[in-house]
C-alpha cells in the first residue's frame, strides 16, 4: 500500500514544511497544526502538481486504517484556511470536480544539511535560471547532487560566479528592501530638485507629517474591526443572510480568510493578543442576548470559550498575561471593571460604580502595565442626559483620577498608544450628538489631558471598531449612508422605481406622501436637518421649518392637513404639529418622557406616539393617545411595546416589543390582540407598516447588504417578499394615500476599514 514518504523539508511561497516532523512554518514561525492535518499536507506537497484521487489521497494519509470521507474534508478545510491564497489569488488546494485534489504552488524540495539552497521558481511557469543539479517532478523542484561550497571572500563580490544564483528566498527580500530604499532616495531628491516648493517645512518643535488615511477594505460593510500588534493583519465581522462570519486579513491584500462563523450569535469588539496569535472576540446569543467571550487562533482553529457575562472590549497587559473588561450586573444595576489571565480565569475586581454612576464599556490597558484608561459616567435620570469623564485607575492601587478636565456626550472604544503619550477613542464631545462631528476619533495626550480631534470627513466612526500598531497606525472604520426617495408600483417591482430626488440624506429619517400628490420628507444639509415639500416628482422642493436643533420620525396626515415631527427640547424629545402649507410649528407633548415616535389615525383626529421613561438607564416604554391638535394624553394598556402603526381602517396598531415581535393591540384601549415574530436582521425602527387592506404587517429585511420589504399575513402563513430590489438598503417606506404608488427613501451605505497614520 502506498504511504506518505515523509522526507526532507519543502517551501513554497512564506511557508516551510518539514515532512520528517509534521511541523509546518509560515515565514519562520510555527504554524500550530495537528499532525493528521500536516501529513495530509505533505501529501499533497509531495506531489504537487499532479492531481490526487480522494481514495489515493486517504490511502496515503490513514495507511491501514478505515476512515470517513469527511475526517478528510474537515483536515482539507482547516489547509485552506491556515494556508489562504497563493500570492496572485489561486488556492493552494484545488478541488478538480470528480477527479481529486491538486496542490498549485511550485514546491522546492531541499535537505536540510546545505546551508544554501536554489533560488525558487516563480509559480507561473517563468524559465528556472538556477544551478544545474535539479530535477523537476510535477510542480516539486528537487537538489540533486548537491556538494556545499565555502564562499570565498572575492566571489562574494563577483557577480559572474554562479554562487550568486544561489539564493535562499527569504534572502531576496534585503536586496529589494535595498533597491527600494535606492528608489525612494533617487525620487525624494528628484522632487527637492524639480519641486522646491514639496520641501516640508519645520518648526522649532517637530515637522508634522501629513495625515495620511489609507483604505483596506473595498464596501464588504466590516464591523468590530481591529489590528494586530505588529499591523501586519486586521480582523473584522460581517454579516450575510443570518449567518455572522469573522475574517482576518493582510493589511494591504485584498484577499481574506474566514475564521469563525455563526448562525445564533453575533460576533463584536474583536481584539489580538499582544503576541498577535489569539483573537479575541465577544459572542452574543440570538436568543437571549447572552454573552461570552471567545478566543479563537488567529489561524481559524476551533474557538474557545473562556468566560460568560462580558459587555463590551478587552485589553490586555503588555505582557499579555492579564487582561481587563467590564462586567454588567443588571440585578443591581452595577458596573465593574474585571481582570482576569489570558486564560479567563483567576478574576478580581478592580473597580465598581453603582447606579446612577456606570463605568464605559472599553477600558485600555497602559502600554507601561500601571494604568487602565476609561470613562465614568452618570446615568441618564429622564431629566438630562449623562456626561462621560475620562479617568485612569492605578492597576496596583486601584486609585481613580481624572485624565481630562472635558465632558462628553458618548465615549466608546478605546486604546492606548504604544508610547504611552496618550490614548485614541471614538467619542463625541459634550452637546455635539445632534451634529456631524458625533462618534469620531479623537487622540487625548497623556497626563496633559487635551483632546485632538483626528477625523474631520464628516463620516461617522463604527462604535465597536478601533485598534492601534505598536507604530502608532490607528485602524477604525468611518461609515456614511446615502439616501433618496423612490417612486415605484404599488405591487414593489423594483423595474419600475423611479428616484425622484437628488440629495444626499432624503427622506432617511421621516417621509410623508399628502393626497395631493406632493411628498414631505426630511432632508440633511451639514448639521441641518430640514422638512421638504415637494411635487410627486421631486420638483421644487419647499423649505417649511428650520432652526429645530434635530428634527426626525415626520408624518404625514392621510387627509393632506398636517404634519407630525419629533425634536429635541432642552434635553427632551418632544412632538410637533406644522401645517402642510407651513406656519409655525406648535408643541403637542409635554410629558416625562421621551416621544419620538408617532403614528396619525386614518380619519386625522387622532395621535398615538410613544413615550419613553429611562429610571437608571433602564428605559420604560409607553403608548398614549391624543388628539391630533393637541390636548390630554390617555395611556394605553399595551406596556414595553414601540413605535405605533394604525392599520388602514384606524381600529388596530402595530407595534414592536423587545426587538422580537410584532404585536397588534387594539387601538381604543392598546389591548394585545395578535402577535407575531420578528425575523433576524429585520428593520424595525420606524414601526410595522401594513398592507392596504390590511390583512400583512409589513417589514424591511436586510440581507447580503441588499433590503427588500416583506409582509407577514395575518393569517399567520410563511412571510413573502414584497420588493425585488437587488442592491441598495431601505431606510423607510410609504403608500401614497390611494394606495396607487410606492415610495422608499433608499440608498447605499458605505463603510470601509481604514488606516490613519502621521495624525501626531
Amino acid at each position: 500500500m502506498a504511504k506518505a514518504s515523509k522526507k526532507g523539508v519543502f517551501e513554497f511561497d512564506q511557508f516551510r514544511l518539514d515532512a520528517d516532523k509534521l511541523m509546518l512554518y509560515r515565514n519562520g514561525e510555527e504554524v500550530s497544526i495537528p499532525p493528521k492535518v500536516a501529513k495530509t499536507l505533505v501529501v499533497l506537497v509531495e506531489r504537487a502538481g499532479s492531481i490526487l484521487s480522494k481514495d489515493e489521497l486517504i490511502e496515503r494519509v490513514w495507511d491501514d486504517s478505515i476512515v470517513e470521507e469527511s475526517n478528510l474534508t474537515q483536515y482539507l478545510y482547516l489547509l485552506r484556511k491556515i494556508l489562504g491564497h497563493m500570492p496572485g489569488g489561486r488556492p493552494y488546494i484545488e478541488t478538480l470536480r470528480r477527479r481529486g485534489y491538486r496542490f498549485n504552488a511550485e514546491v522546492l524540495q531541499i535537505d536540510e544539511t546545505p546551508a544554501r539552497v536554489l533560488r525558487v521558481v516563480s509559480a507561473d511557469n517563468e524559465p528556472i535560471h538556477a544551478y544545474s543539479g535539479v530535477e523537476r517532478d510535477g510542480n516539486v523542484l528537487r537538489v540533486v547532487d548537491w556538494q556545499p561550497v565555502e564562499a570565498s571572500p572575492s566571489a562574494k563580490t563577483d557577480h559572474s560566479t554562479p554562487a550568486q544564483d544561489v539564493v535562499h528566498p527569504k534572502s531576496l527580500w534585503p536586496r529589494f528592501a535595498i533597491a527600494a530604499a535606492v528608489l525612494a532616495v533617487f525620487t525624494g531628491t528628484a522632487a527637492i530638485t524639480f519641486f522646491p516648493s514639496f520641501m516640508p517645512v519645520a518648526s522649532n518643535a517637530e515637522s508634522r507629517r501629513e495625515l495620511s488615511v489609507i483604505r483596506l477594505t473595498n464596501g464588504s460593510m466590516p464591523g468590530g474591526a481591529t489590528i494586530s500588534p505588529d499591523g501586519n493583519y486586521f480582523v473584522y465581522h460581517e454579516s450575510d443572510g443570518e449567518i455572522v462570519r469573522i475574517y482576518i486579513q493582510q493589511t494591504g491584500q485584498t484577499s481574506r480568510m474566514e475564521i469563525a462563523s455563526s448562525s445564533d450569535k453575533i460576533y463584536h469588539s474583536t481584539t489580538f493578543s499582544p503576541d498577535g496569535k489569539f483573537i479575541y472576540s465577544i459572542a452574543s446569543d440570538k436568543g437571549n442576548g447572552t454573552t461570552s467571550l471567545l478566543r479563537v487562533p488567529t489561524l481559524g482553529d476551533p474557538s474557545t470559550k473562556l468566560l460568560d457575562n462580558i459587555g463590551g472590549s478587552l485589553s490586555f497587559s503588555p505582557d499579555g498575561k492579564e487582561m481587563v473588561f467590564r462586567r454588567v450586573n443588571s440585578a443591581n444595576n452595577e458596573t465593574s471593571y474585571v481582570i482576569a489571565d489570558k486564560d479567563g480565569k483567576a478574576e478580581r475586581v478592580l473597580l465598581q460604580r453603582q447606579a446612577p454612576k456606570a463605568l464605559s464599556a472599553s477600558p485600555a490597558w497602559s502600554p507601561d502595565g500601571k494604568l487602565i484608561a476609561f470613562a465614568e459616567y452618570d446615568l441618564y435620570d429622564g431629566k438630562s442626559r449623562g456626561k462621560y469623564r475620562f479617568c485612569a485607575a492605578n492597576v496596583s492601587t486601584a486609585q481613580v483620577f481624572r485624565v481630562s478636565a472635558e465632558n462628553w456626550d458618548t465615549v466608546l472604544r478605546t486604546a492606548w498608544l504604544p508610547d504611552g503619550k496618550g490614548f485614541v477613542t471614538i467619542a463625541t464631545r459634550e452637546d455635539e450628538s445632534y451634529s456631524t462631528r458625533r462618534d469620531q476619533v479623537y487622540f487625548i495626550s497623556y497626563p496633559e489631558g487635551v483632546s485632538q480631534r483626528i477625523t474631520t470627513d464628516g463620516n461617522r466612526h463604527e462604535p465597536d471598531s478601533l485598534g492601534v500598531t505598536k507604530k502608532g497606525s490607528i485602524l477604525a472604520v468611518p461609515g456614511n449612508r446615502s439616501s433618496q426617495i423612490w417612486s415605484m408600483n404599488s405591487n414593489g417591482d423594483a423595474a419600475t422605481a423611479v428616484q425622484i430626488t437628488q440629495g444626499a440624506a432624503d427622506g432617511r429619517s421621516g417621509l410623508g406622501p399628502l393626497p395631493d400628490g406632493r411628498i414631505a420628507y426630511l432632508a440633511r444639509t451639514a448639521d441641518e436637518i430640514n422638512i421638504l415639500v415637494s411635487g410627486a416628482d421631486g420638483s421644487n422642493p419647499k423649505q417649511l421649518a428650520s432652526g429645530f436643533p434635530f428634527v426626525e420620525e415626520l408624518r404625514s396626515d392621510p387627509k393632506g392637513k398636517f404634519l407630525i415631527f419629533s425634536s429635541s427640547q432642552n434635553q427632551k424629545n418632544r412632538l410637533f404639529r406644522i401645517e402642510a402649507d407651513g406656519g409655525e410649528p406648535k408643541q403637542l407633548t409635554f410629558g416625562e418622557g421621551n416621544e419620538i415616535d408617532s403614528t396619525i389615525s386614518p380619519d386625522s383626529s387622532t395621535i398615538v406616539y410613544q413615550s419613553v421613561v429611562f429610571q437608571n438607564n433602564v428605559a420604560q416604554t409607553n403608548l398614549f393617545k391624543m388628539p391630533s391638535g393637541g390636548g390630554e394624553a390617555t395611556k394605553l394598556a399595551i406596556a414595553d411595546c414601540a413605535v405605533p402603526n394604525f392599520s388602514p381602517d384606524g381600529s388596530l396598531l402595530s407595534c414592536v416589543r423587545g426587538e422580537k415581535e410584532i404585536v397588534v393591540v387594539s387601538a381604543a384601549d392598546g389591548a394585545e390582540l395578535e402577535r407575531y415574530p420578528l425575523p433576524m436582521f429585520s428593520t424595525w425602527n420606524f414601526g410595522i407598516g401594513w398592507t392596504p387592506d390590511g390583512s400583512g404587517l409589513i417589514y424591511i429585511v436586510t440581507e447580503k447588504s441588499c433590503s427588500n420589504l416583506w409582509v407577514q399575513p395575518r393569517d399567520g402563513t410563511k412571510p413573502h417578499r414584497l420588493t425585488t430590489f437587488s442592491s441598495g438598503i431601505i431606510f423607510r417606506y410609504a403608500y401614497s394615500p390611494d394606495n396607487s404608488r410606492f415610495f422608499v427613501a433608499r440608498g447605499y451605505p458605505i463603510q470601509d476599514v481604514v488606516l490613519i497614520e502621521n495624525f501626531r
